[in-house]
C-alpha cells in the first residue's frame, strides 16, 4: 500500500469514527440511553430540581403554589413537564398540540405513522428493547396501541397511537411510579 492510500485509509477510518460519534441532527451522540431520550424531549432534565416557572406556562391548574403533579408546566416546544416534589418527573407531547411541527423527543420528527415513528424511534434508541401492546391488551381505551421500553436503572418512554395507528401521545417518567 502506497504511503497515499495508507492516509486515505486512516482518513476513511476516522471519519467513520466521527460519524458515529455524531446523532442525526450533526451534533455528538449521547452514549447513555436515558439521557439520550431526556436531553431529546427537552433541555429540563429529569430527576433535576427545576423551578418550573423557568419551564414555560401552567397549563392544567390554577394554583400550583406549592408543586404538585397534577400540575403541568409546557415549554415553547410544546412538551408538558411534571414536577415531582422539586424535580422533573415526567414529560408529556401531545402529538394533536404540536400538529404537523417537528418532534424533536426520541427524533419522532414528522413521522405520526406507527410503522415510521417506531422505525425512528428504535433507530434513536438501539439499546432499549421497546415492545407494543395492541388495542385490547395495552389498557389505553378502545383502539389505542402502546409501544414502550425500560432504561436501566430506572426511567422508561411510552408512546400510544390511536385506532388509525398514528401517533397520540409521547411520555419519559424518570421512575415507575406506584
Amino acid at each position: 500500500m502506497t504511503i497515499h492510500r495508507k492516509a486515505a485509509a486512516s482518513a476513511l477510518a476516522i471519519a467513520a469514527l466521527l460519524i458515529s460519534a455524531v446523532g442525526a441532527h450533526g451534533k455528538p451522540a449521547i452514549a447513555d440511553p436515558l439521557v439520550r431520550a431526556d436531553t431529546s424531549f427537552s433541555r429540563f432534565a429529569l430527576n433535576q430540581v427545576t423551578d418550573p416557572k423557568v419551564i414555560g406556562r401552567l397549563v392544567n391548574e390554577q394554583d400550583c403554589t406549592e408543586t404538585a403533579i397534577d400540575c403541568e408546566w409546557q415549554d415553547s416546544a410544546g412538551v408538558r413537564h411534571i414536577i415531582f416534589g422539586e424535580a422533573v418527573a415526567i414529560k408529556i407531547i401531545n402529538a394533536a398540540e404540536v400538529g404537523n411541527r417537528d418532534i424533536a423527543a426520541l427524533n419522532i420528527g414528522t413521522a405520526r405513522a406507527r410503522p415510521e415513528v417506531m422505525a425512528r424511534v428504535r433507530a434513536f434508541l438501539p439499546e432499549i428493547a421497546i415492545d407494543c401492546l395492541e388495542p385490547g391488551q395495552a389498557g389505553e381505551g378502545d383502539g389505542i396501541s402502546s409501544c414502550g421500553g425500560s432504561f436501566k436503572p430506572d426511567g422508561w418512554i411510552k408512546l400510544l397511537f390511536g385506532p388509525d395507528n398514528r401517533l397520540t401521545f409521547v411520555r419519559i417518567d424518570a421512575f415507575q411510579g406506584n
